[in-house]
């Protein structure tokens, strides 16, 4: 986990060092970011506290219309946008899913071989991920239906781990976590101020593509990139 910063790329941040070994019990991540209209139905199901899940707007691929939630018209597979941590968190809950922790995350991202992008080691473009795409241009074009780009997939066939939206983990988010993270199924620190996001978004450049990237934000922060997918446990 993590990533050597010095290197012919100059790829990396002080926050994804040391490289270390991390050993993680079995578990189940989403192929699939969640969509619109999964998201829409679970905000429907949980008015009193939609706002606070999810904030609407002109490039958010679910609007609300007579006080019911719904994804736009033909963008019912795009990954729900602009969604909350406390939102992203409790809708993987009323599934009897969680959020993946970040080192879960990381590891469908990238397999067992250090690859830099979920795909491999090549350089992205738009066959395998959705980046350098402005809104202003593209629209919601701009990001892809969860199930597309089928040569983006990470080794264990996970889609958009790359682009598309950033994804929200469970883990508290500190730069020097790695120093002492432990060995076995880290959690990330037991508090915090920023919650942990991956995988980069449709409009940022290749260097927040990479599976080791750690972005971060407020967990009551809505910003138009912020999606998500769930994880879980094997059954006992």
């Amino acid at each position: 986990m993590g990533a050597v910063i010095e290197n012919e790329q100059e790829w990396g941040d002080t926050d994804e060092e040391p490289v270390h070994e991390v050993t993680l019990s079995e578990y189940y991540i989403d192929r699939y970011e969640v969509t619109a209209q999964d998201f829409a139905n679970f905000l429907n199901a949980h008015s009193d506290e939609a706002e606070r899940y999810l904030e609407t707007g002109t490039a958010v691929t679910i609007e609300k219309v007579e006080g019911r939630y719904r994804p736009r018209p033909g963008l019912e597979k795009h990954p729900a946008n602009r969604v909350s941590w406390y939102g992203a968190d409790a809708y993987c809950r009323s599934r009897g899913q969680r959020l993946p922790t970040e080192a879960e995350w990381e590891k469908a991202a990238r397999g067992t071989d250090e690859r830099t992008f979920p795909w491999g080691n090549e350089f992205p473009h738009n066959d395998f991920v959705t980046f350098r795409r402005k809104f202003s241009k593209y629209g919601f074009d701009a990001m892809k239906p969860v199930d597309s780009l089928p040569e983006g997939q990470s080794p264990y066939g996970v889609y958009h781990m790359a682009g598309n939206a950033w994804e929200w983990v469970a883990d508290w988010y500190e730069d020097s976590y790695y120093e002492h993270s432990p060995e076995k199924d880290p959690q990330g620190p037991a508090t915090g101020i920023s919650k942990v996001l991956r995988g980069g978004n449709w409009y940022y450049k290749a260097y927040y593509m990479r599976t080791t990237y750690r972005f971060n934000e407020h967990p009551d922060v809505f910003k138009l990139w912020q999606g998500f997918r769930c994880a879980s446990s094997p059954p006992a």
